[in-house]
């Protein structure tokens, strides 16, 4: 029986803790969640079928008496889903093995908002499973699996896209990953591409005078808009004008007028 500890976050995380607590082989010893989405986290703690002396929050992962309980526990595998924090060494090396999800083809887009810059560089979209070390997302692929982008696609959609294909990919892997019949391959360094966490929200602000493609113009607005938010924005007599666009394909188009003509 494999003995996990769980850091479970938004809703590929509640998909994950489903499928882990459905596995009569498999053990959540220590489940974490960090609060960014109350709700999930309630559907989380109920589904993992772990006692509440083992529901835990970020600040028991700063705790030296709990990395201590957890050091005993002798965990077999860390998993993080989701997981907006960077775990510190003395942490992640409790455990034997590590998974961390991450939404991009690593080592392209590292960090922050892969989608969005996916749509802005054209760069592959996919999705990334991989080992925890101490910088982000640099550990060695367990596996990954390249995402399609369609003409249509906004952050919003790949965004929905890519949670689905990596829950998926998780599932496909995960007994040979406890089972130590898959191994990680390291990262190519020398591809590497890196994101932080404000670099694609300081080009919010459109520069009405700037000089660029149509095509430039149309997929940052892509990688902006977010369902009816719209992040991208100019100002006008004093106020911000925030865009948000919304693409179909001519067979959609046609449906639409259909529908609208009866």
């Amino acid at each position: 029986m494999a003995k996990i500890m769980l850091l479970a976050n938004a809703n590929p995380g509640l998909e994950v803790t489903q499928f882990i607590s459905s596995l009569k082989e498999d053990k959540i010893s220590a489940l974490y969640v960090c609060g960014n989405y109350p709700e999930i986290d309630e559907k989380i703690i109920k589904n993992s079928k772990v006692c509440k002396d083992r529901i835990f929050s970020v600040e028991h992962l700063k705790n030296k008496k709990h990395l201590d309980w957890l050091k005993v526990e002798d965990i077999d595998v860390l998993i993080t889903v989701y997981w907006p924090y960077l775990l510190k060494e003395n942490a992640f090396r409790l455990a034997k093995k590590t998974v961390n999800f991450h939404p991009a083809m690593l080592p392209i887009n590292r960090g922050w908002c892969p989608q969005g810059h996916s749509l802005i560089d054209g760069s592959v979209s996919g999705v990334t499973l991989h080992s925890i070390d101490k910088n982000a997302d640099t550990g060695p692929i367990w596996a990954q699996r390249e995402v399609n982008i369609i003409p249509t696609d906004t952050a919003k959609t790949i965004y929905l896209q890519l949670q689905k294909e990596i829950v998926a990919l998780f599932k496909e892997n995960w007994g040979r990953i406890k089972k130590g019949t898959l191994d990680p391959i390291s990262q190519i360094e020398s591809k590497a591409v890196y994101h932080a966490k404000n670099e694609i929200k300081e080009l919010d602000e459109i520069d009405l005078s700037k000089t660029q493609t149509i095509r430039e113009t149309i997929n940052f607005l892509r990688a902006r808009s977010f369902g009816d938010l719209g992040f991208s924005h100019y100002e006008e007599n004093g106020q911000k004008v925030h865009i948000n666009v919304r693409l179909s394909l001519d067979m959609d188009m046609k449906k639409e007028v259909k529908d609208e003509d009866r």
